[in-house]
């Protein structure tokens, strides 16, 4: 089990009864190539990091993390139902390092923001592109970087390879996400500039359910982060393809916290960079295919690119 037992999974997996469905979701099937099990992580605790978490977190010994488990390679479910993905490798990674019992909270992507408003768990252990708007209301700690891509049916039937070509086209995307808030309005501009179509959007709440629409038509295209397309794309390529060409907006991502959460901000970037320090991010990014995302270093709050 991911950081031995301390885990608490909490619900279950979305079921269907079309098989064909599980399939397109992404659930249920072979991962070729990529991990099977969670990541065990062995090593020395640093109690001078643990020294750094809130006097609470520290008393009660558990950090409890929110995750939306339907957005491969981040953040998803195994066959037995346990909680893996890179998000998952690198709480593990923090538990090893701090001693700090993992106690996961399933939040929809859409419902994160209020829940750590509400100060419902400690942190948000999605991935949170930078943007000014959320450096407003949340902290984040950066540890990766990212962007958006596309991916879409396989054999590509509309032809699509720059972005501009989304234009007139029906787009998902999952609700919440910087791809449904920023990057689609920012293509409705282009469009516009351009003299073309609108893009008709479709919003979903569930990435495994906008993989679906994908695959069953309903959609031309889908936007998600670039790990997430080059993953789905690897796992199902009888499904889907991953635009290459095509990458928008690249940033850093992180894990967010309350904004008043400063202290637990900063004791998460020096345990990032612990990781860094002693090889073992590197590890991470390896094992998932994701090396290119690497950074030299975990931040709080870095400005938004420009």
């Amino acid at each position: 089990m991911l950081a031995a037992a301390a885990l608490a999974v909490i619900g279950t997996a979305a079921c269907s009864n079309d098989p064909g469905a599980e399939h397109a979701a992404g659930r249920g099937v072979e991962r070729s190539g990529m991990p099977e099990i969670p990541l065990q992580i062995k090593g020395q605790q640093d109690d001078g990091l643990l020294a750094r978490f809130p006097d609470a977190i520290r008393a009660s010994g558990v950090l409890t993390l929110a995750a939306d488990p339907t957005y491969p390679p981040s953040t998803f479910k195994d066959a037995q139902g346990t909680i893996v993905g890179i998000s998952a490798d690198f709480a593990a990674a923090v538990k090893a390092k701090t001693g700090l019992d993992v106690k996961w909270v399933e939040v929809p992507f859409d419902g994160m923001l209020a829940g750590l408003k509400a100060h419902r768990f400690d942190a948000s252990w999605s991935g949170w592109n930078v943007s000014a708007e959320r450096l407003q209301v949340l902290n984040i700690v950066t540890f990766m970087n990212g962007g958006t891509s596309v991916l879409v049916k396989k054999g590509n039937a509309a032809g699509i390879a720059a972005a501009t070509d989304l234009c007139g086209r029906t787009v998902t995307a999952q609700t919440g996400t910087f791809q449904a808030q920023t990057v689609l309005e920012n293509l409705q501009a282009e469009c516009a500039t351009a003299g073309r179509p609108v893009i008709v959007p479709l919003l979903i709440p569930q990435q495994t359910n906008v993989n679906q629409a994908l695959a069953t038509g309903r959609a031309d295209a889908a936007l998600a982060d670039n790990t997430l397309t080059a993953y789905q794309a690897r796992v199902q390529p009888e499904l889907f393809e991953a635009i290459s060409s095509i990458l928008i907006a690249p940033r850093p991502v992180g894990v967010a916290t309350p904004k008043d959460a400063t202290e637990l901000a900063d004791a998460l970037a020096a345990t990032y960079n612990a990781l860094i320090a002693d090889g073992t991010y590197a590890n991470i990014l390896d094992r998932w295919g994701i090396s290119a995302s690497a950074v030299p270093a975990a931040e709080v709050n870095p400005a938004e690119p420009t």
